[in-house]
């Protein structure tokens, strides 16, 4: 396109508007899914794997003995599932049946991890590890391939997250399939509650006999009905006091029951015309759930009826608790099992950044779409607020990986909280957000306390649960720091975190910048004291736009500010004659055979439309024309007609070669690492032309 010839304002909002719109629809306001878990079970440790010593779970095993180990997985389509496996002795895994991969003498003598790539069909798919007992050990750790990745698996009965293993087998199955896996005996089962009664004091076995606990439970009626209440116990019925007769109306009610813990709670609706007992069903797991009844508790006598919600602790006798279920050592568990919504992760703060912009720009272009925007905002961000106090409970007592906020539960980089936190702030500048203040504070005595730094006050990578990255330094990490930094200057009043900002860019410059392509290296790695030398294109996009974040907060009378501007005039000198025809930036920026990134040609048109707009560049005029054929580049070749994303690079790891970074770090469609730069990328456009 011709230099002078810019896309329309028609245009750009037209295409802002189809990725808004094709978000809200796939990522809207969902539910958590609430799950027993069973304590002794097999779930994912701290380590987020799995971890099954069966020589200590089944101590009875003879030499020679196997046990199945079965889980399943659920793909929304053919794909591959990685897995890791730190063998103890023999492991064999099956997936749908099938022989796929196996442990080696090797592994098994050192119980080094090996990584595999499962095939899944689409839907349902059984995974199974047959485990031999012998001498050197029985069973393994599995799971997760690397750091702290979000994935679990269910129970073959879909009920639970975990997995079942089997009583110890003589001999090998002929053969792995679910007709000849069902007809083992498996421990870590859910088990059904008992029809006559539930002891109470069978989940609270230490409480005192005067306390008592509150027992939730529900009825769902296809029509209405005169039932019979019997109840050992004082009852509400959809918040009112029952009697012993009463007319219920068709649809679910909740029964709420405040018990005595040291005698059996009896509880039971009867239709009075059928003359059959109706049956209670767990409000929160469902019809096909062996457990009927939710228990909170305990408390004193005297205390007051707790508020029936479900995703914050509260005080009982025990001090912070969670719901129980039937049975001795069940509880209830959270899971966020949706891909999006309510989630906490670096590229959905960029992400949530992208539609607080959409939101700004259409509330006096179409109200009725900015209002459906801030209402995601404020439920997401609420969503992660409101289950954090959840989450650490959960960490702490149940001992293992959450299901929610997984991220924050086991802080160990900038990765981690930066990014979204800093959205969190922007996010409450337009919105009544209720108790994220204990967040940003978490967030902020991480960055500037617990993160690890270089002698200078440098962030590095030390430490972490993601092995490959220990003792390297990462472009990104100036987006996953500086934005929130900059933010909680203002903030808390506090200008030792604007500096803290400006320290990071000194130091990253130092160690990354390149002075003969006035671009960056994406990595240092201090194990071999060495800048891999390779200018990827998201990790400069992250420099580059998060000192655009610094100079818009930093005053003209600054005194680090004209070095500040300095630095940012010469990394954009850098990416200006690498951008090609077509107006957009590669993969690797210097290497035109790799492919077409959107999110780094974003980033640059994002950046750089702040600059022309705030009078950053002493000539202004070639980055006017580049952003143009940016934006122009990215309508052209990065969103198609339903709104999804193209072209954008998933999250890396990171090599000394160029040709890792082109041919195996591939793009994806609708990756969150570019919807939301994308879309600032517009709005910034639309501000300056």
């Amino acid at each position: 396109m011709k230099a002078n010839v810019h896309p329309t304002k028609e245009h750009v909002l037209t295409s802002a508007r189809i990725i808004v719109e094709r978000y809200l629809s796939l990522h809207g306001e969902q539910a958590y899914t609430y799950r027993p878990y069973i304590m002794g079970g097999l779930y994912r440790r701290a380590d987020y794997r799995y971890h099954a010593d069966l020589q200590t779970l089944l101590p009875e095993a003879a030499l020679g003995s196997f046990s199945y180990l079965w889980a399943t997985w659920h793909a929304s389509g053919e794909s591959t599932l990685r897995f890791a496996l730190i063998p103890y002795g023999p492991v064999r895994i099956f997936v749908n049946g099938s022989l796929c991969a196996k442990s080696d003498i090797f592994s098994e003598r050192w119980r080094s991890k090996v990584i595999f790539d499962l095939p899944m069909q689409a839907g349902i798919n059984d995974i199974v590890l047959e485990c031999e007992n012998t001498s050197g050990g029985f069973g393994g750790e599995f799971g997760t391939w690397v750091g702290k990745l979000d994935y679990y698996f269910l129970t073959p009965d879909q009920l639970m997250e975990g997995v079942w293993y089997s009583e110890p087998e003589r001999e090998q199955l002929p053969q792995i399939d679910r007709t000849t896996l069902s007809l083992l005996s498996y421990r870590n089962r859910a088990t059904p509650s008992a029809v006559d009664g539930f002891s109470l004091s069978e989940i609270y076995p230490d409480a005192s006999p005067e306390m008592v606990a509150t027992v939730v439970t529900s009825v769902t009626l296809p029509s209405a009905c005169q039932c019979r209440v019997e109840t050992n116990a004082p009852l509400t019925i959809d918040g009112q006091a029952s009697r012993p007769s009463m007319h219920l109306g068709a649809g679910t009610h909740q029964l709420v029951a405040r018990a005595s813990i040291k005698e059996p709670l009896f509880l039971t609706l009867w239709d009075e015309e059928r003359g059959e007992p109706l049956p209670l069903i767990n409000p929160l797991l469902g019809k096909e759930s062996p457990y009927r009844i939710l228990v909170a508790g305990p408390f004193e006598e005297a205390d007051e009826d707790i508020a029936i919600q479900f995703t914050k602790p509260f005080m009982s006798g025990d001090g912070d608790a969670f719901w129980r279920l039937e049975g001795r050592d069940t509880y209830l568990r959270i899971s966020n099992d949706n891909e999006r919504f309510g989630h906490w992760n670096y590229p959905l703060g960029v992400t949530l950044y992208g539609l607080v912009e959409m939101e700004r720009l259409f509330t006096s272009i179409d109200g009725s779409l900015s209002q459906r925007i801030h209402a995601l905002l404020l439920a997401h961000i609420q969503k992660s607020i409101d289950t954090y106090e959840y989450a650490l409970w959960d960490k702490e007592t149940l001992g293992g990986a959450t299901a929610v906020h997984h991220l924050m539960t086991s802080l160990d980089s900038l990765d981690d909280c930066g990014s979204f936190a800093a959205t969190v702030l922007e996010v409450a500048r337009d919105h009544h957000l209720v108790g994220y203040e204990h967040l940003m504070a978490v967030v902020g005595q991480y960055i500037s306390e617990v993160q690890p730094r270089l002698a200078d006050g440098t962030f590095y990578r030390t430490g972490l649960m993601h092995e490959f990255h220990e003792n390297t330094l990462w472009a990104d990490d100036l987006y996953m720091s500086v934005p929130f930094l900059c933010r909680y200057a203002a903030y808390t009043g506090d200008q030792r975190h604007l500096a803290d900002a400006v320290r990071q860019f000194d130091g990253f410059f130092s160690l990354l910048f390149m002075e003969e392509t006035s671009l960056m290296s994406h990595i240092y790695d201090f194990e071999r004291s060495i800048a891999t030398g390779i200018p990827w294109g998201r990790g400069n996009g992250w420099v580059l736009f998060s000192l655009s974040e610094l100079l818009l907060v930093m005053d003209e009378e600054h005194p680090d500010r004209q070095r500040m501007l300095e630095r940012f005039r010469r990394l954009s000198a850098g990416f200006l004659p690498l951008q090609d025809a077509e107006g957009m930036f590669h993969q690797v920026l210097d290497m035109s055979t790799s492919y077409q990134e959107s999110s780094c040609t974003a980033m640059f048109a994002a950046a750089c439309s702040r600059a022309v707009q705030h009078g950053w560049f002493v000539e202004p005029q070639p980055y006017r024309d580049a952003i143009a054929r940016a934006i122009e580049g990215l309508l052209s070749h990065a969103i198609d007609e339903e709104g999804r994303v193209l072209g954008v690079c998933r999250g890396s790891e990171f090599s000394c070669s160029r040709h890792y970074y082109a041919e195996e770090l591939l793009p994806r469609i609708d990756d969150t690492h570019g919807i939301g730069i994308i879309l600032l990328a517009f709005a910034e456009y639309l501000r300056l032309f």
